[in-house]
């Protein structure tokens, strides 16, 4: 078979644990594309991903960091697609200025991602990481925790993934606040969620999730004014991105008991620097960024970053365009 466009994959993980990873490689090389799995099986740096994207028509990304440098770099780049919601590690301005469309997954790894949030939610009210570490110890003992039942939960980003979590809350009788720019009164109605301001939301909620994406609006979302607004018992669950929250506020309110407890599967700086203050409090859940890692969930996000390159190639906008005037 002549191919004649090459697509460079790169992931932090070995294939083979994905299922049906290999039969949507298949699919893409059907289409004629020669399709490169970086074997390194790890987050490269720019002068490697330069190195890489010579001759590459599409890369298939997952952790790297995309800049104007690396995108300058490759002369034949034609598709950024990124495998995943957020696309803050792509300079989507260069890519525009040189004519190369960046692609998300929205909704591929939305179950997931929700299924996590719910879960550090629980295992925060119930302070399961703390009775397991102190079991360990030979500290057994009453552990008084916090019910979610009939309890409010704000939920700051009320899409594909906010939804979620909503669906899965709701055998808790939970009242539910969201925030979110783009109002889906339809989907808010059948749910009985009500939309409010930020800082109602704050003032309001027993538990707070985020699943916003970082941009110029989202940045430092919740500082110190919003951790003051802050009920002393109040939980905040982020399994978005890092940039969202302003961790030295965090660490403040957290150190102070102004706000109960937070769990945190994402940080401003990845893999998250141990002199983090973060990560001395003992009313943290931390985590490694991987709400979205399931072995379902992956695959999902998998093809439809791969099925985002063909739509570019064909011609048509793929259903995670990012900067539309790159496909003109």
């Amino acid at each position: 078979m002549n191919y004649y466009k090459k697509v460079l994959v790169t992931i932090p993980f070995q294939p083979d644990i994905i299922k049906g990873f290999h039969d949507y490689l298949d699919k893409l090389q059907e289409k004629n594309f020669e399709v490169i799995v970086d074997h390194r099986y790890r987050t490269l740096t720019e002068d490697e991903l330069i190195e890489q994207l010579s001759g590459v028509y599409a890369h298939v990304v997952s952790l790297e960091t995309v800049t104007e440098k690396v995108i300058q770099a490759a002369d034949s780049l034609k598709v950024i697609s990124r495998m995943g919601a957020g696309y803050d590690r792509v300079d989507v301005k260069a890519a525009t200025r040189h004519g190369v469309a960046v692609t998300v997954t929205p909704g591929a790894n939305a179950e997931p991602v929700a299924e996590y949030t719910v879960a550090l939610m629980m295992s925060l009210a119930r302070r399961i990481t703390e009775i397991d570490r102190m079991s360990r110890r030979g500290i057994w003992k009453n552990y008084f925790g916090t019910s979610l039942s009939q309890k409010t939960l704000g939920i700051i980003g009320l899409g594909n993934i906010g939804k979620q979590v909503a669906r899965y809350v709701s055998g808790f009788d939970m009242k539910i606040l969201a925030y979110d720019k783009f109002k889906d009164e339809e989907y808010a109605e059948k749910y009985n969620i009500y939309y409010c301001s930020v800082d109602e939301l704050v003032k309001k909620s027993d538990f707070i999730t985020i699943s916003v994406p970082l941009d110029a609006t989202t940045r430092n979302l919740l500082g110190e004014r919003e951790f003051n607004l802050l009920k002393p018992s109040a939980m905040l669950i982020n399994c978005a991105r890092g940039g969202i929250v302003d961790e030295v506020a965090l660490f403040e309110a957290l150190k102070d008991k102004r706000i109960a407890g937070a769990a945190l599967d994402v940080f401003k700086e990845e893999p998250v620097n141990m002199d983090n203050p973060l990560l001395t409090l003992d009313n943290v859940i931390i985590s490694t960024h991987t709400a979205g890692k399931t072995y379902e969930g992956r695959g999902k996000v998998i093809e439809m970053a791969f099925q985002n390159v063909v739509d570019v190639s064909e011609n048509r906008a793929p259903k995670g365009i990012v900067n539309l005037e790159a496909l003109d």
